[in-house]
């Protein structure tokens, strides 16, 4: 039941953000009372907070996942950057503002999360893109990782502006060696 809750607090808070949707909407949502609620959570803030584990989890397993793949990291930059841009577009942005506004605790989680996954999932792939001569050697690893995690969550006001964004700052990453494997890619 625990598991249930969480997945519908998770879909309730992902489409309409966490302050508008109350302990009683996730009861009746799944049909049962709020005091069953109670019984698994001792606030909102709990739920709120495992269900945000569990949502970064995910994510996180799943640009692992992509890191491993043994693809090459232009690849596997394109499948994060597109893993990165669907969780901004599948996501209400009240989810996080109201987080950050309401949720000091669960809060710093996320940024604990975002540096995390930061400094490991887009460090590493830059490391390695760097080591096979397909990202230029002069990159901050550091910086770089950042501004792709900063620049792949920005909502932009022009149609298809995603993907010539995305294209863009993978480009600026290349060596020659880089390039040729970009174009052959079809990506």
């Amino acid at each position: 039941m625990k598991e249930r809750i969480i997945a519908a607090a998770r879909q309730l808070f992902n489409h309409l953000g966490v302050k508008t949707v109350r302990l009683d909407d996730i009861a009746q949502h799944l049909g049962i009372s709020k005091k069953t609620v109670y019984q698994y959570f001792d606030s909102k803030e709990e739920l709120v907070r495992l269900m945000l584990e569990d949502q970064l989890n995910e994510n996180l397993r799943e640009a692992d996942a992509i890191n491993k793949q043994g693809a090459n990291p232009i690849v596997g930059a394109f499948q994060i950057w597109n893993r990165l841009n669907h969780y901004r577009q599948t996501v209400n942005p009240n989810l996080l503002r109201d987080i950050e506004r309401h949720y000091p605790t669960v809060w710093g989680l996320f940024q604990a999360f975002r540096a995390e996954y930061i400094n490991t999932i887009l460090v590493a792939n830059l490391r390695e893109g760097i080591d096979q001569g397909l990202y230029r050697p002069d990159l901050d690893e550091t910086i770089i990782a950042w501004l792709w995690a900063d620049q792949s969550q920005r909502d932009t006001p022009y149609d298809n502006s995603d993907v010539a964004i995305k294209h863009h700052f993978i480009r600026g990453l290349l060596t020659p060696k880089g390039m040729n494997a970009y174009e052959v890619s079809e990506l």
